[in-house]
C-alpha cells in the first residue's frame, strides 16, 4: 500500500543534484549562517541519494555535500587547519551515511536512523576530546534559537540535540524508501514522531517553569581597542585604557549594575604595571559599590589568561585562571586548573570561565554541579565571529541550568538566562565608541541532570554505534 505519491522527478538517483543540495542545505544552516530549520533537512538528499545507488557513489556524494557545506567557513581558519578539520568531519559523516545505508540493505531498516543518528553523535563525542575546538563544531550549536528543542541539553549535554538532527532525515528517508510497506512507515513513524514529540513537549514545558525569583542586575563593557594595545606593556597607556573602563563602570552602576563584567586580556599586567592597574580597578569597584570583572594577560611566576574579581570594598578577592588555551596564538600561557566561585549575595553563587573554556564540557559542567547560578565569561573574538561563540555560552547555560554573562571585545556582550532566552545583546565589533549592556537577569539553579550524570547518552550512541558495525560484521562472514 503506498502511502505517499510519486515525486515528478527522482532527484534523489541524480549524484550532482543531491550533493548540491545537501551542500546549500549545510551551507546555510551552519558555520557563520542560522538558518537552523534547514539543518533539519541538510543530510536529507544524502540519506535518500544513499539508499538508491552504490556505496562508492553514496560516499562520494555524502563526503562532497560536508565539504561544500563548510565552505561559508573557508577564510576563518587558517587553510591547513580547515582543510584538515572539514576533511575528517567529511569523512565521519559519509561513514555515517554508509552505516545507515549498510543497515537498510541488511534488512534492519528499522533501526537503520538511529543507528546514523548514534553514528554521527558518537564521532562528535569523540572529537570533543582529541580536538583542540572542543565540542565547538558541534551541529547542535546551530539549533540555540529553537528553544523549545535545546531544552534536552538540561538532560542529554547537547548530544541529545546532535542525535534529533540526524534521526529526523534518516527516519524520512526510510519513510520515502519504504513507502510502500505500511508497517514498517507505522513504526518509523511512531519511534522517531513519538521521541521528537516527547522531547518538544518537554522543552514547551520547561519553557513555562516559573522563573528563579533571584534577580541581579549585571553590566557589561567594552572599550574599542587594538591588538598593538592589548600587547603595549607600557603603564600610561594601559592607565589611560583602564581610566576610561572606570567610566564605562561607573556610567553602568549609576544605572543599576550590581556586577560589572569587562571583557579579556584587557592588558598585561607586569611587575611595573600591576599595581597601577589593581588600584584603579579596586577603586572603580569600590566607589561604585560594584564587584568587577576584568580579563588580563596576568604575568606572576608563570604568564596567565586571568579573570581579576575586585569586591566592593576596595580590595581584589578572586582570581580565575583560563583552562582550555588557543593553540599557537596562546602557546606562551599557562592554563589554569581551578574553578572560581563568587559569592554574590545570593542562594546561588556566581562563577568565571573565559571565552574558549566554554567550547568545552568542563568547566562548565563542574560549575552547574556545584549549583552555580550565573557564569561570567570575559572573552576575545575575532571580529566576524561573535556570534559562534555566543550561542556556545548560551547552550552552556542551558546545559548546566545556569544564566550566563560573556563580555566579548571584537565580538558581542550577551546575557541569556538558564533557558536558552536572549536577554540583551550589544555589538562590540562594529562600535565606534564604548559599548555596554545593562541586564536583569533571573538565576538559574546548576545541578542539571546532564551534570549530575554526565555524557550518559553519547556513550549510549557509542555502544549502538559498535554493536551495529559488529552486527553488520558478523552478518557479512
Amino acid at each position: 500500500m503506498s502511502i505517499f505519491v510519486q515525486l515528478p522527478i527522482s532527484f534523489e538517483q541524480s549524484l550532482p543534484v543531491v550533493t548540491v543540495l545537501s551542500a546549500i542545505l549545510f551551507f546555510y544552516s551552519t558555520g557563520f549562517y542560522d538558518y537552523w530549520l534547514l539543518t533539519w533537512l541538510a543530510p536529507l538528499p544524502i540519506c535518500l541519494y544513499a539508499l538508491k545507488t552504490s556505496a562508492q557513489k553514496a560516499a562520494l556524494a555524502s563526503f562532497l555535500a560536508y565539504v561544500f557545506g563548510a565552505m561559508n567557513q573557508l577564510g576563518y581558519l587558517p587553510l591547513p587547519l580547515f582543510a584538515g578539520t572539514t576533511t575528517l568531519n567529511a569523512a565521519a559523516f559519509a561513514a555515517a551515511v554508509l552505516l545507515f545505508r549498510a543497515m537498510v540493505q541488511s534488512n534492519h531498516h528499522n533501526t537503520a536512523a538511529f543507528t546514523f543518528a548514534s553514528g554521527w553523535t558518537s564521532y562528535e563525542f569523540i572529537r570533543s576530546f582529541i580536538s583542540s575546538f572542543g565540542t565547538f563544531e558541534s551541529l547542535a550549536y546551530t539549533q540555540v534559537l529553537n528553544l523549545p528543542v535545546i531544552q534536552i541539553a538540561y538532560l542529554t549535554g547537547i548530544w541529545g540535540i546532535t542525535f534529533l538532527l540526524m534521526l529526523l532525515p534518516a527516519s524520512l528517508a526510510i519513510l520515502w524508501h519504504y513507502r510502500q510497506n505500511w508497517c514498517t512507515c507505522q513504526l518509523t513513524t511512531f519511534l522517531t514522531g513519538g521521541l521528537l514529540i516527547t522531547v518538544i513537549f518537554f522543552g514547551s514545558l520547561r519553557l513555562h517553569f516559573p522563573a528563579n525569583n533571584h534577580i541581579i542586575n549585571v553590566g557589561l563593557v567594552a572599550i574599542p581597542t587594538t591588538r598593538e594595545l592589548l600587547h603595549n606593556q607600557d603603564a600610561q597607556t594601559i592607565t589611560a585604557s583602564l581610566h576610561h573602563y572606570r567610566q564605562g563602570i561607573e556610567k553602568l552602576a549609576n544605572a543599576g549594575a550590581q556586577i560589572v563584567l569587562l571583557p579579556e586580556k584587557l592588558a598585561v599586567l607586569t611587575p611595573d604595571t600591576r599595581q597601577a592597574c589593581l588600584t584603579i580597578l579596586s577603586e572603580a569597584a569600590s566607589k561604585n559599590k560594584v564587584t568587577l570583572i576584568a580579563g588580563f594577560s596576568n604575568q606572576e611566576k608563570q604568564l596567565y589568561n586571568t579573570a581579576l574579581v575586585f569586591a566592593p570594598n576596595d580590595s581584589l578577592v578572586q582570581n580565575y585562571h583560563k583552562q582550555h588555551l588557543l593553540p599557537a596564538y596562546e602557546s606562551i600561557y599557562t592554563p589554569g586548573e581551578d574553578l572560581t566561585l563568587l559569592d554574590i549575595n545570593m542562594p546561588n553563587s556566581g562563577g568565571i570561565a573565559i571565552c574558549k573554556d566554554m567550547d568545552f564540557v568542563q568547566p562548565a559542567r563542574e560549575y552547574s554541579r556545584r549549583e552555580t547560578g550565573i557564569l561570567f565569561v570575559p572573552a576575545l573574538d575575532f571580529h566576524d565571529d561573535g556570534w559562534l561563540h555566543a550561542r556556545v555560552a548560551i547552550m552552556r547555560g542551558v546545559e548546566g541550568n545556569y544564566a550566563v554573562a560573556r563580555a566579548a571585545q571584537w565580538g558581542l556582550l550577551t546575557v541569556s538566562d538558564n533557558l536558552g532566552h536572549l536577554v540583551g545583546i550589544t555589538d562590540t565589533n562594529t562600535a565606534a565608541s564604548e559599548a555596554s549592556l545593562l541586564c536583569k537577569i533571573s538565576l538559574g539553579n546548576g545541578q542539571s541532570f546532564y551534570s549530575q550524570t554526565g555524557d550518559w547518552l553519547a556513550w549510549i550512541c557509542l555502544l549502538l554505534t559498535t554493536h551495529a558495525v559488529i552486527q553488520l560484521h558478523r552478518q557479512k562472514k
